[in-house]
């Protein structure tokens, strides 16, 4: 089954993961709130606030494409800093093997 694993940084402990199940099709922000992590947002997964950033670390290969919804919130340079919208970053092809890290930004 696939999977999304959250680094979450910033804690007192340091940094702690956390690998969720996923289905083809949901958004890294989907993921997240069905496992009770905290996603930054204003317009709950809409694409309107920017504020769901996530940085890829690995998988990025079982991602949606980067499109212009996130261009217009984080420009043109996903290939420099690994950004993604967590609304807007859906799983694709599905399978054993399609799973993604992403890392949450300091809160």
């Amino acid at each position: 089954m696939s999977s999304v694993t959250f680094i979450l940084t910033g804690g007192p402990a340091g940094p702690t993961e956390t690998q969720v199940p996923c289905a083809a099709g949901e958004s890294v922000f989907e993921v997240a709130r069905r496992a009770g992590i905290a996603v930054t947002t204003a317009c709950v997964g809409k694409a309107n606030c920017g504020l769901c950033r996530v940085k890829v670390v690995a998988g990025e290969q079982h991602l949606s494409p980067f499109n212009p919804a996130e261009r217009k919130h984080l420009g043109n340079v996903y290939f420099i800093n690994k950004l993604r919208l967590s609304c807007q970053a859906r799983l694709v092809g599905a399978g054993a093997d399609a799973d993604v890290t992403v890392e949450l930004p300091n809160r």
